[in-house]
């Protein structure tokens, strides 16, 4: 019986119409395991049968086929999708040819993929690949899943992130049965319906287990229901189920027969005992509990046994799903077939993009070491890659680390150099700089000698922008060569990568680095270099944050984000969030910025990959006076120390001392500049004038060299005023506003603090009006008053007078003349406004204005 469900088949009949005739359907169907997800969609099966049906399991038993779901799919689609998946089409054609089956379909198609929790990678990119594909056809697609057991970083949960985003996607939450729920399930049968649902918590499948178990009394676990059915099968039969447990949660009686000769009698009782179920042309096990609950019985003699009578079924048949048969031969110990069939379901998994699950298969390989060396060395090589991928650069190192040392073993200076320079990129990533410079000189040892290679072409320009600050001249002469070596090789990736770093040796010299850019994003995408495109586009992004070129900037965030999701670049795609969050950051849009920040924790990044959002969210925290600012920044300018490069050292300790000052400790902030002014040399210029300008807050003195034009210059040799000029023509309201709190004029302080409160800069303004006292001003702005807290959206009374004039269509200098200000104060109330609403421009915000009814 499927009860108190009624609520959720209708919503699921509803979007199935929706799909039929006007926009295609991704419904997330998520609960508990043994929550009745895939009961509701058999139901939904029952009444939809005009729709074509077609169904794909994901499997949690062993390390899965990549894509594992679409076979399912396929086999009962057809063609061009079979073609496809029985070819070596390539993960793009496969996605597409899901697409152009599910239209060649009359009326609707339903497609349904069940338990993606143990979705390899390449399967949760097709997920994204169709919501943002699937509104343009007559499909409902339906997605199962457990949502009790993921963990914080697991790949679903990023997914199931980006997937709740599009337009096209539903949710349905299934929960426990009600105590009266349970009452309907134990009518008619000896069960006290408060013991059972006591026991259960409402869960359908342990109720189902409990109520049919046959019985005297309540079995303590839906496990001992499930075993006390198979206690009473005939022996033939429980050796059957117990084979049947160590291959999949569907049954293949055809291949049982031929692993254990099992006559066709002994399914007959299996369903008959309601252990297993009809699913098409095969049987599957009633739930993945059920299968579980066996297999945890069966010695391990007979498991054993039983993978090796399977692996010769599977083998003769013709199996081609090597990730299954790796699976069953690790199970049966047999490390010559471990040996043959994970390594190529490994490489299958990494041309499919299903990262996770290629290291696993090579991880597989691992427990079975070959007996070569060298062999030995190119399975740690394999992994580290995909570690490298899956962003777990601990993993990474740890097998870079015992490649090298069999290369060196084998006398090979070549791969060992090679690995040398890979391990660089990883210890970078572990915030481990020291090592990962002595990994980059290694390699440069190694390699050099051996004559010019693309690979030593990318490591030598690496090493010209590390020595640049100290020697730019040696530091120019490495890059020139390292771009010549890259472009005598027919090599678009290395060369692109070379104009990668050349753009930052450009950067560093003050020349234009955008060409190098240009030419590294073209190279990259032309050549299908994915992670150097990515760092191409952070690059990009990078320097226009530093040049504050907002409008520059975004055009590369847009694209750049777009590059990266399309072909999922996780680490990338964190990484160019992070930089977002500093132009939010520095435009004042600090709501922006958490939301943005939020997004990258939740997925669980390496230190580096999480430095900049740590970074723009603790000083969001910091100037609006919130907590958690100190821990944010803190970790934050550890993985800075780390690094070791003097760049990263002074963004984040002048971070920190900003929150220090913030909070009142003058004497840490100090602390915190001496730290920085320790680490410049000549060749970070673009770091002194930032942190003299502190130094002047801070000492009343600078120490920084005569600087060259740009915003922080003026702000250390013009006016208050004229900074904070120089901050509005670039966006930069805080800034600017900071700017005229070193002024010691009333005018020019309150005027800061009417800046502060309109940004939330709650610790800055009280900042400020301790200085006003310290110098003996009176009539200190009192900031926002109770009527602006109570506001919906937080607008003093003078910015919803001023919402209310926009909204009339009035211009800046209207709104000046009607409320007796100046224009530059309405300008900055304007900006506050827009910031409060979240829009970015006058239109919307009259529009957003009259949808909340606040004029």
């Amino acid at each position: 019986m499927l009860i108190e469900r009624e609520s959720q088949v209708a919503s699921l009949l509803q979007y199935a119409e929706e799909a039929r005739v006007s926009t295609g359907r991704l419904v997330l169907v998520s609960g508990e395991a043994g929550v009745g997800k895939s009961s509701l969609v058999e139901e939904l099966q029952r009444r939809l049968i005009h729709a074509t049906w077609a169904w794909g399991l994901c499997d949690g038993l062993f390390t899965p086929r990549p894509l594992g779901p679409v076979h399912d799919l396929a086999r009962e689609l057809g063609g061009s999708l079979l073609d496809a998946v029985r070819g070596s089409a390539s993960r793009d054609e496969i996605f597409d040819a899901v697409l152009q089956t599910a239209a060649e379909v009359d009326d609707l198609a339903v497609l349904v993929l069940e338990d993606v929790q143990w979705a390899d990678e390449a399967t949760l990119d097709l997920l994204r690949f169709l919501g943002r594909r699937v509104a343009k056809l007559p499909v409902l697609l339906l997605v199962t899943f457990r949502n009790d057991a993921l963990a914080p970083d697991d790949p679903l949960r990023l997914a199931l992130g980006e997937l709740a985003g599009q337009r096209v996607t539903r949710r349905i939450d299934l929960p426990p049965l009600t105590a009266a729920g349970v009452g309907r399930l134990t009518e008619g049968t000896s069960y006290l319906a408060e013991e059972v649902y006591a026991i259960t918590g409402g869960n359908p499948f342990f109720v189902n287990e409990l109520v049919s178990h046959a019985g005297s009394g309540v079995p303590i676990s839906a496990r001992d229901a499930v075993l006390s059915r198979a206690a009473r099968l005939s022996r033939a039969a429980r050796e059957a189920l117990d084979l049947a447990s160590l291959d999949s949660c569907r049954v293949d009686p055809v291949l049982l027969g031929r692993a254990g000769d099992v006559p066709l009698s002994c399914f007959d009782e299996l369903v008959a005992a309601g252990l297993l179920r009809s699913d098409g042309l095969t049987l599957r096990f009633r739930h993945e509990l059920s299968r579980r609950a066996v297999e945890s019985e069966v010695p391990p003699h007979r498991r054993a046994a039983g993978h090796r009578a399977l692996l010769k079924a599977l083998t003769a048949s013709g199996c081609d799903d090597e990730a299954r048969l790796a699976y069953h031969a690790e199970g049966a110990g047999d490390a010559e077939l471990v040996a043959t069939f994970a390594p190529r379901a490994a490489r299958r998994a990494a041309d499919l993009g299903a990262h996770r699950e290629s290291a696993a298969q090579y991880e597989r390989s691992l427990r079975f070491p070959p007996a070569e060396p060298r062999a030995l060395a190119e399975l740690y090589d394999a992994v580290a890659e995909q570690a490298g991928l899956l962003d777990d650069w601990s993993r990474a190192a740890t097998a870079y680390e015992r490649a090298i040392e069999l290369w060196r073993d084998l006398g090979d200076d070549r791969r060992e150099g090679l690995d040398h320079g890979r391990l660089r990129t990883v210890y970078w990533n572990l915030a481990r700089g020291e090592e990962s410079v002595a990994s980059l000189e290694r390699a440069l040892t190694l390699l050099e000698p051996l004559g010019p290679d693309p690979a030593l072409a990318r490591l030598l320009a690496t090493r010209g922008v590390q020595i640049w600050g100290a020697d730019p001249g040696e530091g120019r002469a490495m890059v020139d060569r390292a771009l010549a070596m890259a472009a005598a090789f027919d090599d678009a990736a290395a060369l692109g990568d070379v104009h990668n770093t050349a753009a930052i040796a450009a950067h560093l010299s003050g020349e234009d680095w955008r060409p190098h850019l240009h030419q590294a994003v073209r190279l990259a995408v032309e050549s299908g270099s994915y992670d150097e495109a990515g760092r191409a586009y952070y690059n990009l992004m990078a320097f226009c944050a530093e040049e504050f070129a907002y409008a520059e900037s975004e055009q590369y965030w847009r694209e750049g984000i777009a590059y990266c999701e399309e072909n999922e670049l996780a680490t990338w795609a964190r990484c160019i969030r992070g930089l977002r969050a500093i132009d939010l950051l520095n435009q004042g849009h600090w709501d922006e910025v958490i939301s943005v920040t939020d997004r990258v924790f939740a997925t669980q990044p390496g230190p580096v990959a999480l430095l900049v959002s740590q970074l723009t969210k603790g000083l969001v925290l910091a100037r609006r006076g919130e907590p958690g600012a100190t821990e944010l920044l803190r970790a934050a300018a550890g993985t800075a120390d780390g690094i070791g490069e003097a760049g990263w050292i002074a963004l984040t300790r002048r971070a920190c001392a900003e929150e220090r000052w913030l909070a009142g400790d003058d004497e840490c902030a100090r602390q915190e500049i001496d730290r920085v002014r320790s680490v410049l040399t000549d060749g970070d210029a673009d770091e002194d004038a930032p942190t003299g300008v502190w130094e002047r807050r801070l000492f009343r003195s600078s120490r920084a060299e005569l600087p060259a034009a740009g915003p922080w210059a003026t702000w250390l040799t013009a006016s208050p005023e004229v900074a904070a000029a120089c901050w509005d023509d670039l966006g930069c309201p805080y800034y600017a506003a900071l700017a005229l709190a070193d002024s010691e004029s009333k005018p020019d302080l309150q005027e800061a603090i009417t800046r502060f409160d309109a940004l939330g800069a709650v610790a800055a303004g009280r900042r400020t009006r301790q200085k006003m006292k310290d110098l003996g001003h009176r009539a200190v702005a009192t900031g926002a008053r109770p009527a602006t807290r109570q506001h919906p959206l937080g607008l003093t009374r003078r910015e919803g007078e001023v919402l209310e004039l926009l909204s009339e269509g009035l211009t800046n200098d209207q709104i000046a003349t009607k409320l007796v200000l100046s224009t530059r104060t309405v300008d900055h109330h304007v900006s506050a406004v827009l910031t409060k609403l979240g829009v970015s421009s006058r239109g919307a915000a009259a529009a957003e204005a009259r949808r909340r009814d606040l004029v």
